[in-house]
C-alpha cells in the first residue's frame, strides 16, 4: 500500500514537513558524495548501531556516549538509496502536513523527533547485540502515521495497492492495514531478521510511540478546524437564486 493524497486542505502551510524533506534529501546528497570519494566508513558513526549504542552506554565514555547519543537522531536523515527516500518522503509529505498543522510547529518538530526515538528504542530493544547499521526516516515517519490515525482518522486516503490498483479508504483503515503489515515479515521470519533489511520493529515502535503521542494531543485539543474536508461542488438541486448577479450591501 502506498498513499498518493489525503482530501484535507489546512490553513497553514506545512513548513517543518517541508524542511524535514529538505533535510533529508540534503543528506542524501551528502551521503552521495561521501560514497564517492571513499569515505563510506566515516559515515557508520552517524548510523544506529544497537551492539555500538550498549557498549557505548555500558561504557561510561564520554566521547562514545555522545556518538551514541547523536546516532539516536542523525539515523534519521540517513537513507539507503534513492527509492527509499522517495517512498520515505512521500509517506511524509502525505501525512505530516496534516499532523503539523494540528500540532502547530514547535510542537510537531517534538512529535518527529519523539516518534523517531521510540522507533530507534524498539529497534534496540528487538536486538541490543546486532552489529546491523539501522538508517532511514521511516521509524520517524511511522511516529507520524500514528499521529495521523488518532488525529485525523476519517480523512480519506487515495493511494494504491500492488499490481497498481488505485484505492480510496478512509484513513484509518489503510493505516491500521500498514501497521498490522508491519507484522508479517517478523511471522513468517519467525522473529528472525537478523538478516538486516527493513526495520519492521522501528516501524512498530515509532507508530505506537506515534499513536500516543497522537492521544495525549487529542485530549489536550479534542478538536481543530485548521484542516477540513472540501466539498466538491455546491449543492447541485439547490433552486437559484434570482438575485445572485446583483451586488451584495
Amino acid at each position: 500500500m502506498f498513499p498518493l493524497k489525503d482530501n484535507l486542505r489546512c490553513l497553514t502551510f506545512p513548513l517543518v514537513t517541508v524542511i524535514l524533506i529538505a533535510l533529508n534529501c540534503g543528506a542524501f546528497i551528502w551521503e552521495t558524495i561521501q560514497l564517492s570519494s571513499g569515505s563510506g566508513d566515516a559515515m557508520l558513526k552517524w548510523m544506529l548501531v544497537p551492539s555500538s549504542i550498549m557498549s557505548a552506554f555500558s561504557s561510561g565514555e564520554p566521547y562514545q556516549i555522545k556518538w551514541a547519543i547523536i546516532s539516536l537522531f542523525s539515523h534519521a536523515f540517513l537513507h539507503g538509496g534513492l527509492m527509499h527516500l522517495a517512498g520515505n518522503m512521500i509517506f511524509l509529505f502525505t501525512f505530516g502536513k496534516a499532523v503539523e498543522a494540528r500540532l502547530g510547529w514547535a510542537k510537531y518538530i517534538g512529535f518527529y523527533l519523539l516518534g523517531g526515538l521510540a522507533a530507534a528504542f524498539a529497534q534496540i530493544a528487538s536486538d541490543p547485540t546486532t552489529s546491523i547499521p539501522m538508517l532511514g526516516a521511516s521509524g520517524a515517519i511511522a511516529g507520524v502515521l500514528g499521529g495521523y490515525l488518532l488525529l485525523w482518522p476519517k480523512a480519506d486516503i487515495t493511494g494504491f495497492v500492488l499490481p497498481m490498483f488505485i484505492v480510496r479508504i478512509r484513513a484509518y483503515w489503510f493505516l491500521l492495514a500498514w501497521f498490522i503489515m508491519q507484522f508479517l515479515p517478523i511471522i513468517q521470519s519467525g522473529g528472525d531478521l537478523s538478516g538486516g533489511g527493513v526495520a519492521y520493529w522501528a516501524h512498530i515502535g515509532g507508530f505506537i510511540g506515534g499513536v500516543l503521542l497522537g492521544g495525549l494531543a487529542r485530549l489536550i485539543q479534542p478538536t481543530s478546524d485548521v484542516c477540513y474536508i472540501p466539498s466538491d461542488c455546491p449543492p447541485c438541486d439547490a433552486e437559484p437564486d434570482e438575485d445572485w448577479d446583483k451586488p451584495q450591501k
